[in-house]
């Protein structure tokens, strides 16, 4: 099974005032590391950290790459139509770019078998993969298959 970060495990990892730090420390114990993530996720997180955790945060988090325990595994570029139809068809939700990004990771075939790791559930429990395949997920709030 390969592990998809969103935002909220990587903030909650490295903010510990963040309310969700408690659940990514157990989370982060419990799935064998790489996290496979995307430019727009890490985006995301670097501007949450920054803002809320400050600059050693944000190092803390680049250091998670040097050391693999997180990878990017997204190129925009064979994907951008994919992209904007996700976008489109959810806009009443609405998707932002990231959890695009993320949906459209979990649709490639070396992602079969995935887990979103998020803390945003209920957008991920509305979103589909390839049109119809529920997303599974990992959450504060409770594991979704």
């Amino acid at each position: 099974m390969r592990l998809i970060a969103d935002t909220g495990i990587l903030v909650g990892l490295l903010d510990k005032r963040d309310q969700y730090h408690e659940w990514a420390k157990q989370v982060a114990k419990r799935y064998k590391s790489p996290f496979y993530t995307c430019e727009a996720v890490v985006t995301e997180a670097v501007y949450l950290l920054n803002s809320r955790a400050g600059v050693q945060a944000v190092a803390r988090l680049l250091d998670f790459f040097e050391a693999d325990l997180v990878k990017i595994d997204f190129r925009i570029e064979s994907h951008t139509s994919r992209i904007t139809t996700l976008m489109q068809r959810y806009e009443n939700v609405p998707m932002d770019y990231a959890d695009a990004c993320v949906v459209v990771m979990a649709e490639q075939e070396k992602y079969r078998e995935h887990l979103i790791l998020t803390t945003d559930a209920q957008d991920f429990r509305i979103y589909r993969r390839n049109g119809r395949e529920t997303l599974t997920i990992d959450t504060p709030f409770e594991t979704q298959k």
